[in-house]
């Protein structure tokens, strides 16, 4: 990642995630001992046998203000400048800022489309504009997703081996007589954990007005009613096809005059335009609630690693060892099909900054031949083509990816669950089953299960197939009409209807997924206010 050349020796690589959690208190700094001693009194354990090494486990720094910083990256090598602008940009897109960049477009487009009565170049213009802009996006998106992943994953590490230390320290003697109290101790923190659960309904916090557009926006696009509209519309566009449209200057109306065309190169601009406009808006919208929906779940967590800190240090003074080093917790590598593994170099293209290296070059070699073609309105359509095309199949790999990362990271956080509920077994204390959530046992409503069917129907690998089939046969098709303005239409049209398809699906996708992480992670702080009232008291 970062440099090429490194990244070519390393593509589609998704590597086991291993981590121990830093020891907390006053003696944090030592280094762990790497034979067995006696130290006064204090057990120094052998870490020799440990074949990972820190500088290949990387760090993870979970901070307050909403952001989890990593030394590697999801194909497991260390991150550079490249990647951290990168990541920078990631933030950047999802702000207001761009919110208003995009709207002033949007707005100035349709003012020039009044003043010069839409011509084809102006319908265009939109269609090269946000092809490019997707292009662009689906780097960002690819690298949210892909990145997201890989540090929640260190972050589940880092928690389960935090819990294998409270349940080794909570049971020794020392801790089970420092953990006699009183229950109104214990009481005193159900207001506590209570206002973990409030926040636990897996709904965003809302801090102006933009938030409230954009959370809105995206329950009304990822619905299944917009799904259904959306369909009605192109089936409506195909049956007004069939409708003799006017190509030249108010010609004398007559169905066997040339001039008058069924199935009309306009009659595909018109959609690509009324497709174009919509993807430019979903797209921002999606970004923002992925950057809000980030900034939740990592301040969360950032409490939950304070809470965790605080723990451990009680446990570690309470029976006198500050030198016995956490355990390091191995996350697998899943099981991916050949296939996949193709899928996920093809992702790391889009997201690791080499597929920017690339658009920059198709960009500038399309700028090149301007002047050959006269910048002619086929010229225009060059790039949106080939954007086009491109992020057709980034759409695709993009749903891909992410179904496969969403059943990921609700395994990680089913697995820590369940050591949380082992841990409070093995202590003997009691957690309301309300704090456990289990996703898969929840009732779903039929226009659910509807959705759902089709989220996994576009999630599968045949539909990335089938993709690449759809763009070789336009190719194809395109070479035949000699890549006139018709052929380059031919090849735009079907990509842009399916890839405003694959979006509105995606972000249907990552509303549910990401309202039930924030639950996840709502009720896992909730376990561990309850759990640091048992083991320390409300009032220490």
């Amino acid at each position: 990642m970062g440099s090429i050349i490194r990244f070519l020796g390393n593509p589609g690589s998704r590597p086991s995630v291993s981590q121990r959690a830093p020891i907390a208190g006053s003696l944090t700094e030592v280094e762990i001992p790497t034979k067995k001693a006696e130290d006064g009194g204090l057990t120094i354990l052998d870490n020799s046998s440990d074949e990972i090494s820190e500088s290949e486990m990387g760090h993870v720094d979970v901070r307050e203000e909403g952001a989890i910083l990593t030394t590697h990256g999801f194909t497991g090598l260390q991150k550079d400048f490249g990647d951290r602008v990168l990541d920078k940009l990631v933030m950047f897109a999802g702000t207001q800022f761009i919110f208003f960049i995009m709207w002033a477009i949007i707005i100035v487009w349709i003012v020039l489309g009044i003043v010069y009565k839409a011509p084809d170049n102006w319908q265009v213009v939109m269609q090269d504009g946000q092809s490019l802009q997707s292009y662009f996006w689906d780097t960002l998106l690819m690298r949210q997703q892909l990145t997201s992943a890989h540090d929640h994953t260190n972050v589940c590490a880092v928690l389960r081996s935090r819990i294998r230390t409270f349940k080794k320290f909570g049971l020794s003697p020392a801790a089970q007589l420092a953990r006699e109290k009183s229950q109104e101790d214990v009481q005193a923190t159900s207001y506590e954990v209570q206002g973990a659960l409030k926040d636990g309904k897996g709904e965003l916090v809302v801090e102006s007005w933009y938030d409230r557009l954009s959370t809105l926006a995206s329950k009304l696009i990822g619905s299944l009613p917009a799904i259904l509209i959306f369909w009605g519309g192109i089936f409506a566009w195909v049956g007004c096809g069939a409708l003799p449209l006017a190509t030249g200057n108010n010609p004398p109306f007559s169905s066997s005059n040339p001039e008058y065309k069924k199935f009309s190169d306009l009659w595909q601009l018109c959609i690509n335009t009324a497709t174009a406009v919509p993807l430019l808006i979903c797209t921002m919208f999606l970004q923002n609630i992925r950057a809000r929906h980030e900034k939740y779940i990592t301040k969360l967590l950032a409490a939950v690693f304070d809470i965790d800190t605080e723990i451990e240090e009680h446990l570690r003074t309470v029976n006198g060892d500050f030198t016995t080093p956490n355990e390091i917790v191995t996350i697998p590598a899943r099981d991916r099909s050949v296939f996949e593994k193709v899928i996920d170099v093809y992702a790391d293209i889009i997201g690791t900054g080499v597929g920017l290296v690339i658009a920059i070059g198709a960009i500038a070699a399309w700028l090149a031949i301007g002047n050959v073609m006269s910048w002619s309105s086929n010229w225009w359509l060059i790039i949106g083509t080939y954007t086009g095309l491109i992020g057709f199949l980034d759409g695709s790999v993009l749903r891909q990816v992410y179904f496969r990362i969403v059943n990921q990271e609700e395994e990680n956080y089913a697995l820590m669950a369940q050591e949380d509920a082992d841990l409070f077994e093995a202590l003997g204390l009691h957690c309301p089953d309300e704090l456990f959530v289990d996703h898969k046992k929840a009732k779903s409503s039929f226009s659910l299960k509807i959705s759902n069917a089709i989220n996994r129907a576009c999630s599968s690998q045949l539909c990335v197939l089938a993709s690449i089939s759809t763009i070789i046969g336009l190719i194809i098709v395109a070479s035949a009409l000699r890549w006139s303005t018709t052929g380059q239409l031919i090849c735009n049209t079907p990509t842009m209807i399916i890839e405003e398809f694959f979006l509105i699906v995606l972000i249907q996708a990552h509303n549910w997924a990401d309202k039930r992480r924030r639950i996840d992670v709502s009720t896992l702080y909730a376990r561990r206010c309850l759990l640091r009232s048992h083991l320390k008291g409300a009032n220490n």
